[in-house]
């Protein structure tokens, strides 16, 4: 997977090892023990890539909490939190998040908003970047793959809005859920310039990371 990603022009990579706080522990030993051993070969093979922590947290409760214990990494040694939802979670779910990451000191950050219903509606989105300060992922495969009518229109506004701050592979594989951020920054240069696709492609992280 960091082959094929360096294949697809990414030079850094944040390891968003998935964390459900209060429901299962995370192996936080062993997770940084593995990154150590990819970074090992990184060097040792002479590979143009940079390998961070990180996590993609399932809000929960205790995530907050537990993120402020050490329980799991921040996202490239930052204050910055990567969190995600069940798709049928609520609005009020989504400000709780917002509010408790927030009053914690982190920088919060919301993955593959493209899949939670309860951001499809009014002004939500532009009320936690506004309001709550909550910056906004996309993923990917979402920009370049065609979903239908509806669906397509309600991507291209999201984004011709500015309400997308990134987007990221969200990458498992190397087959259903593969890297694809050369063909991403590809189409975004197309529809919306150099300029955007740069900053959505990693412009944004640099600055939101510090690497």
């Amino acid at each position: 997977m960091m082959l094929h990603a360096v294949s697809q022009g990414v030079s850094d990579i944040v390891c968003t090892s998935h964390v459900t706080p209060g429901i299962a522990p995370f192996p936080i030993d062993r997770y940084y023990a593995h990154l150590e051993e990819a970074r090992a070969f990184l060097a040792g093979q002479g590979i143009p890539l940079r390998v961070y922590p990180g996590c993609e947290v399932l809000y929960t409760d205790a995530a907050a909490r537990l993120l402020k214990n050490g329980q799991y990494p921040t996202l490239a040694y930052s204050d910055a939190v990567l969190v995600e939802f069940s798709p049928d979670a609520s609005f009020q779910e989504m400000t709780d998040a917002a509010k408790n990451f927030g009053i914690a000191g982190y920088q919060v950050l919301f993955a593959h908003i493209e899949r939670y219903e309860a951001l499809r509606k009014g002004k939500n989105i532009q009320i936690l970047r506004d309001e709550y300060q909550v910056n906004m992922q996309m993923n990917a495969n979402t920009v370049i793959t065609k979903k239908g009518f509806f669906e397509d229109r309600w991507i291209r506004k999201t984004l011709e809005n500015g309400y997308i701050d990134c987007v990221a592979t969200d990458a498992h594989n190397l087959h259903s859920r593969r890297c694809k951020m050369q063909e991403c920054y590809e189409v975004l240069a197309n529809r919306y310039g150099i300029d955007t696709a740069e900053e959505l492609c990693g412009g944004f992280q640099r600055r939101f990371l510090g690497i």
